[in-house]
């Protein structure tokens, strides 16, 4: 039966690669030929954007070391648009952008979608903007595992497992789930849920008790983010850019507007691509899981 589910994901990888990444390859090559734009000095603002699912941290982390050390941009628009993602990569993106707003701000400016891990990527900036409508919130910790046991029973299959110790191979997908290892795991994820809640306390000054409140799960939006100072202030990208400037104690005037350098990596959608395949293929095969700062 694993045999069967491998094999359909082979399947479905094979479809993703033959339709999918042509057309990115032909994007790609087309952004080459073009040529990457550079910032120019004056009132320029590096805008990167934090996309999807966060499977990985390394390109967002790359692009804020890379533009916190430009000399030609004055701040940081973290642009995030992600109902969250793996616990470990949402925790480093937001330890980097703790360290590096004392180099020059980092305002977060929240699209459609800032929710669990999304959000804690967001909770170290200088700033944090958010429209009425962002859904944000979903403060909390998932971990999901598949269980073939009753397939693999029906179909004959079983699964011999040779381990060093009790825990080695909790998760397993093909048989039921022990009494010890449920406890280990729920204590697994309470450990992450507690940092999350120490995370949001800490960086938005909200007293512990406050925040357990809302820290249930549930996704909050934008207008009533602000209400509880989950977020400062709603607005856009170009909002979250002029702040930027009054940070810095020298504030646009009304007609002045920033400009927005967007730092792009030619390779990042092609990189998540392989990274998102790359998950489900895990965890559909019982291969590894994940904890996951995900609104769900």
């Amino acid at each position: 039966m694993r045999e069967y589910f491998v094999w359909l994901l082979k399947v479905l990888t094979v479809v993703v690669l033959v339709l999918v990444v042509p057309a990115m390859l032909g994007g790609i090559m087309a952004a080459v030929g073009s040529g990457e734009s550079q910032p120019t000095s004056g009132n320029t603002v590096a805008v990167i954007e934090l996309n999807g699912a966060i499977e990985s941290s390394r390109d967002i982390i790359e692009k804020l070391h890379k533009q916190a050390a430009n000399p030609k941009v004055k701040g940081i628009v973290l642009a995030i648009d992600s109902p969250g993602g793996a616990v470990g990569p949402s925790q480093d993106i937001y330890t980097e952008v703790k360290r590096l707003k004392a180099k020059k701000p980092i305002v977060v400016a929240m699209s459609s979608v800032a929710a669990s891990g999304g959000l804690y990527a967001a909770l170290g900036a200088s700033k944090i903007y958010a429209q009425p409508g962002t859904i944000t919130g979903s403060i909390g910790v998932i971990l999901q595992i598949p269980n073939f046991s009753k397939i693999a029973d029906t179909v004959g299959v079983q699964m011999v497992t040779i381990k060093s110790g009790a825990l080695k191979d909790v998760g397993n997908s093909f048989r039921a789930m022990t009494e010890e290892e449920r406890v280990f795991l729920q204590s697994t994820v309470a450990e992450a849920y507690e940092d999350f809640v120490t995370a949001v306390s800490v960086s938005r000054n909200i007293p512990r008790e406050k925040v357990k409140r809302f820290a249930d799960g549930r996704i909050i939006l934008g207008s009533t983010a602000k209400e509880i100072k989950l977020v400062d202030e709603h607005g856009s990208v170009y909002d979250a850019a002029r702040s930027v400037f009054e940070l810095l104690g020298t504030p646009l005037d009304e007609d002045e507007e920033p400009k927005l350098f967007y730092a792009d990596d030619r390779f990042s959608e092609f990189k998540q691509l392989f990274e998102s395949v790359s998950s489900v293929w895990l965890n559909a095969t019982g291969q590894g899981f994940q904890l996951r700062y995900i609104m769900h």
